[in-house]
């Protein structure tokens, strides 16, 4: 794929810190949306290279009159939304703006102090600045604007994407519950939500970027010009109401909550707020109680502080790195989750497709979680898997099929108990020239194998998914994360040996989790954690058309535990099994 060339990556440059794009805030969003309306008109009008070339030229000209953090925005919506922009890549961030990513190099504490003390956030430094994380975030912005994408063939016509909030709610849920994993695996508490605007804060944090100001600890939060901390909290109460009594308001009309996309559109906002046209006003019914929580916090620098410049929780590029990104969104995610659990009724999981993956060997009383059915094996394990001609299925129906159908793990000599972290570095290039190292969490390379009977005597076309959670976890449906997801068609009457490998993980391809984040850290002397591997059916229309599983973002944990049981307790359906497996740090 062609890469814009060296002149115009500076349109992607590091932020300038006079003029501060913030997408987080309406009236930005709706400027930068409106000039990439424009690059598309002027590449719709003369097709081509041409068009691309009049698409730059204007973007250059922009960013050298005007303020140049919505250039680039808009020119990556471009790229991102239009056909003849996805002729060109955007570089990485690392490369695009190499002093967003670089290591706040914050001094440790003792790994033997108190985990709930103070500065032990500091721990966790090395996931939150994650390269690939900030990206993750800082990508999400550009596909999926939250006024909508400009249609191509009609640029001043807004596309607004259904089930947008739904999707930005499973984003941050899921990434809460993989950074709650990672605190268990030092010991610290799970992530306290910040739902209280008036009290101090603890945490403090200094990126140590270009551009951002640090937040010193114990300061509470203060009036923005306009927007008052008391305004943000009756916009909280508010959304805790709806949440519970299931009802939005419409001026004088209520409107009941049928699907979280209501609410979640409403708390981020978007076009789908209940407020309508008003959605862009910070002081509607209901206001940006989402966006503006960014700003209310990314506003919190010291007093004596005459910058002017924000901290890091205003840049979607940078918000992550801070504790407090996560203590907000752990609050926000309480309110949609006060919903679901109120208003949701549970799933009826007993109707899955007739397969079974098997709990254990034998007869009588069998020691849950241990399925003979989900198999893990380390690629350097297996013999021939480094080279290119490498035909897993083939090999893992030799091995774990046929003959050994009845055969249980242990008894394979690829077949690992136990997963393997590490931290690695990589370097940070800056402009000039210096590399800087970086560390992040990375993980040994592995492949799932899975053994499905097909009960029926015709093909069944079903999808397999497959979640993880930390055993101290596994009763709390908000920590289960989502490693995979993906379609198989089972021959008919067929004991079937699934291979698949980790690194094709639908969370890294279809989500843009990265690669690297896939597997928890885990401890020196080993994490438990529970696989699940659930197999579901594929949909139907009307028309008998099949499509691709559709069920609702987060299935089947967004919704609660019929009342009385526990999620252990579905282990009695024949398209379900766990396995406990241990996930070590180790030193590479």
């Amino acid at each position: 794929m062609p890469r814009l060339v060296r002149g115009e990556s500076t349109l992607f440059g590091p932020p300038s810190t006079h003029h501060r794009f913030i997408p987080y805030l309406p009236a930005h969003l709706q400027l930068a949306l409106s000039m990439a309306a424009h690059f598309m008109e002027l590449a719709n009008a003369r097709p081509g290279d041409e068009g691309l070339g009049a698409v730059l030229d204007e973007a250059e000209q922009q960013a050298r009159s005007g303020d140049p953090e919505w250039v680039k925005y808009a020119l990556r919506v471009f790229l991102t939304h239009h056909p003849e922009g996805r002729r060109l890549s955007v570089p990485p961030l690392r490369e695009r703006a190499p002093h967003q990513v670089l290591p706040s190099g914050r001094p440790e504490i003792p790994r033997k102090g108190n985990p709930g003390t103070p500065g032990a956030e500091v721990w966790l430094d090395y996931f939150r600045e994650d390269t690939g994380l900030s990206e993750h975030l800082d990508t999400w912005q550009v596909l999926h604007p939250a006024a909508g994408v400009p249609d191509p063939a009609q640029p001043k016509r807004r596309l607004h994407q259904d089930g947008h909030g739904e999707r930005l709610w499973y984003m941050n849920q899921q990434l809460l519950a993989r950074y709650d994993t990672e605190r268990l695996s030092f010991g610290m508490p799970r992530t306290v939500p910040l739902g209280d605007y008036a009290s101090p804060i603890n945490e403090g944090y200094d990126a140590e970027l270009p551009g951002f100001a640090s937040r010193p600890p114990g300061l509470s939060p203060r009036n923005l010009p306009g927007y008052s901390v008391t305004d943000h909290a009756m916009r909280r109460d508010r959304l805790f109401t709806a949440a519970s009594s299931g009802l939005l308001w419409q001026e004088e009309t209520p409107v009941v909550i049928e699907r979280l996309e209501q609410l979640a559109n409403t708390a981020e906002s978007n076009p789908g707020s209940v407020d309508g046209e008003a959605w862009v006003n910070p002081l509607g019914p209901y206001g940006s109680h989402h966006s503006l929580g960014h700003m209310l916090l990314g506003c919190l620098t010291a007093p004596q502080d005459k910058t002017g410049l924000p901290g890091v929780l205003v840049s979607p590029a940078t918000a992550a790195r801070d504790p407090l990104f996560y203590r907000w969104h752990r609050h926000v995610d309480d309110i949609l989750d006060a919903w679901q659990s109120t208003h949701l009724p549970p799933y009826e999981l007993s109707n899955g497709p007739q397969v079974l993956v098997r709990k254990w060997l034998g007869e009588g009383i069998y020691p849950a979680h241990q399925s003979p059915d989900l198999l893990f094996c380390f690629i350097k394990d297996i013999p021939g898997a480094a080279s290119p001609d490498f035909d897993g299925q083939r090999w893992g129906e030799a091995t774990f099929g046929g003959d050994y159908w009845t055969s249980p793990p242990p008894s394979f000599r690829a077949s690992t108990h136990a997963l393997n972290t590490f931290m690695a570095q990589h370097p940070v290039r800056l402009p000039d020239g210096r590399e800087v190292l970086k560390q992040h969490l990375d993980h040994e390379p592995f492949h799932y194998f899975f053994r499905v009977e097909n009960l029926l005597p015709h093909e069944q076309t079903v999808t397999v998914r497959i979640y993880l959670a930390a055993d101290a976890f596994a009763e709390d449906r908000r920590m289960w994360m989502e490693m995979d997801r993906f379609v198989h068609t089972l021959k008919p009457s067929e004991r079937a040996v699934i291979f698949r490998p980790a690194s094709l993980a639908s969370v890294v391809h279809e989500r843009g989790w990265p690669a690297k984040l896939l597997l928890p850290r885990g401890r020196r002397e080993g994490m438990l954690f529970r696989f699940m591997v659930l197999i579901t059916g594929w949909e139907q229309e009307p028309t008998g058309e099949e499509l691709a599983d559709t069920r609702e973002p987060g299935y089947p944990f967004n919704r609660p535990v019929p009342p009385g049981r526990r999620i252990a307790d579905m282990l009695t359906l024949s398209h379900l099994a766990t396995r406990n497996i241990w996930i070590h740090h180790v030193t590479p």
